[in-house]
């Protein structure tokens, strides 16, 4: 069994809050960088553009000094004093030149920085209202601002993240389907998707069945490691806690995939420190591993291969745990 490269998103380990609390209080980027060091699991950090980068030069001693490898570049695209009502697929074409400029600034600097991914989140290109948004027109933008974007650099892979809800009822780019259209509209090898695993879920997918359309297709370039509830909302919990089940299907899927990129982590720490969070989460993506391993990939394979059914199925997952039936079964 696989055991991927694991790295956090900077942003969760400094000022987090909602509409109701605070849950984490503002910290510098050497704060965050100190805070990230004490995971030992961590191997990498995803770094904020412009947020993390007001002196490029710092960002950079910081990773030497911590030794940790910087794994992708996130840039910000839905700050609402320039793109309220749209960032890739906006009508205003200074809105769309702004997101594609900071798309492409971010580029320049991962290739500077020595890596090869950058990644965004359109959030901002979304709708709460019928008779909003014109959608023809939204996304011919949006196609062309991404392949604008993609065509930039071609040593450096872009990334788009998808999510079904949050900050608008709709975001544009809400599930892998939609994700996939666009990579076939663009046609561009350095265009791929980061699978937040938890936004999967709020969409109702099954992430191991998203990740393998995505490997099919080869758009499958970055993963976020985390959890929620499946109602549709963001929480970002830590992995497997909720669905348990489909995080070893996905981990096994991605394994008989032969995905080799990081893993990524977006966890939430309202109730603890983003250190213990991200402790823990790691905790869990190498037990649902262990696990696993105990019961043998090769196993699963076979039962896939040979359709068998779930109390097969269920019986292969989970025999190795006991050695005699439990008090409820039979003799």
């Amino acid at each position: 069994m696989k055991r991927w490269r694991k790295c956090a998103n900077a942003g969760f380990f400094g000022q987090r809050r909602d509409r109701f609390t605070e849950y984490q209080p503002q910290r510098t980027l050497e704060e965050k960088f100190d805070l990230v060091a004490q995971v030992h699991q961590i191997q990498g950090i995803e770094l904020k553009y412009p947020t993390d980068f007001k002196n490029p030069g710092v960002a950079r001693d910081l990773l030497a000094k911590h030794q940790l490898t910087l794994a992708a570049v996130n840039v910000d695209i839905k700050d609402a004093n320039h793109f309220r009502n749209g960032a890739l697929s906006a009508r205003d074409a200074r809105a769309r030149e702004r997101a594609v400029g900071l798309i492409k600034e971010s580029m320049d600097l991962a290739a500077e920085l020595g890596i090869d991914l950058v990644t965004t989140c359109p959030l901002a290109d979304g709708y709460d209202y019928p008779f909003q948004v014109d959608y023809r027109a939204a996304w011919a933008n949006f196609i062309a601002s991404v392949d604008t974007a993609a065509a930039y650099r071609t040593d450096v892979r872009l990334c788009l993240e998808y999510q079904p809800h949050e900050p608008h009822a709709r975001i544009m780019l809400d599930t892998v389907g939609k994700a996939l259209f666009v990579c076939s509209e663009v046609a561009r090898p350095n265009l791929g998707i980061n699978l937040d695993v938890g936004h999967s879920l709020a969409a109702h997918e099954t992430p191991a069945e998203a990740a393998a359309l995505l490997a099919a297709k080869g758009r499958l370039f970055y993963i976020h490691t985390n959890d929620n509830t499946g109602d549709g909302g963001d929480w970002d919990m830590m992995s497997g806690a909720v669905h348990f089940w489909h995080w070893l299907e996905l981990l096994y899927t991605l394994d008989r995939l032969g995905y080799d990129g990081w893993f990524g982590a977006d966890v939430s720490p309202k109730h603890m420190g983003p250190a213990d969070a991200y402790k823990t989460n790691s905790l869990l993506l190498d037990r649902m591993g262990d696990w696993l391993e105990a019961i043998g990939a090769d196993r699963i394979g076979e039962l896939l291969r040979t359709g068998a059914d779930p109390a097969a199925v269920y019986e292969c997952l989970t025999g190795f745990m006991v050695s005699k039936p439990s008090r409820g079964g039979e003799e």
